[in-house]
């Protein structure tokens, strides 16, 4: 009876640690991180609109999913000025964000501990695609820099300097680091300025 009630143990020992190394397919983490985004949505109560508000008005919980699969929730569309098609432009930037798949940590990048990011952002409309890097300029690093990706930029295609909005930021469009982590973002306040 010991020798079959040891044999058990090991085997699951064995089928434990078998099951622990097994690697997720890119397919298995892209299934999981929508029912993430699911989750996140239901908790937020957020709602996920058809197409974008004709007035351009959202209310707090509506989003509209972009062709990015980006969701965006403009608070304050700006003052008007937009990023010309193709021209390069400095943008001032301050977030809160979430990361919230595997485990839930959040930065508060309005905090005065923190610099702003300044990332270099050019659109190109016409093929639905916005490019986005942080500025390495020599001054001090905020450590913020890691979330510049063309997914926090996603809200150029619809708001221009002063802006303010929400995203929710799928892994495939986010930094680099954080597609090889596999983690989404949720920004909850996103503020764009200009630099002159």
């Amino acid at each position: 009876m010991k020798k079959i009630v040891g044999f058990v143990l090991m085997l699951c020992a064995v089928l434990s640690s078998t099951s622990c190394n097994k690697t997720k397919s890119y397919t298995e983490r892209l299934e999981a991180e929508q029912d993430a985004i699911e989750r996140l949505m239901d908790a937020e109560g957020i709602v996920v609109l058809d197409e974008y508000p004709a007035d351009g008005v959202f209310k707090e919980n509506e989003f509209v999913k972009l062709d990015n699969d980006v969701y965006l929730n403009v608070i304050d569309p700006g003052n008007g000025d937009r990023i010309s098609e193709g021209v390069r432009q400095n943008v001032i930037c301050r977030f809160e964000a979430r990361i919230f798949m595997s485990d839930t940590v959040t930065i508060d990048g309005f905090g005065s501990e923190y610099l702003p990011v300044t990332m270099t952002v050019t659109p190109y409309y016409e093929y639905g695609m916005i490019q986005a890097t942080a500025v390495q300029d020599g001054s001090a690093s905020s450590g913020l820099e890691m979330y510049v990706s063309e997914g926090l930029a996603s809200g150029f295609y619809h708001v221009g300097d002063s802006a303010t909005v929400k995203l929710i930021v799928p892994f495939k469009v986010s930094s680099q680091m954080l597609r090889q982590m596999y983690e989404p973002v949720y920004f909850t306040r996103v503020r764009y300025i200009f630099e002159k």
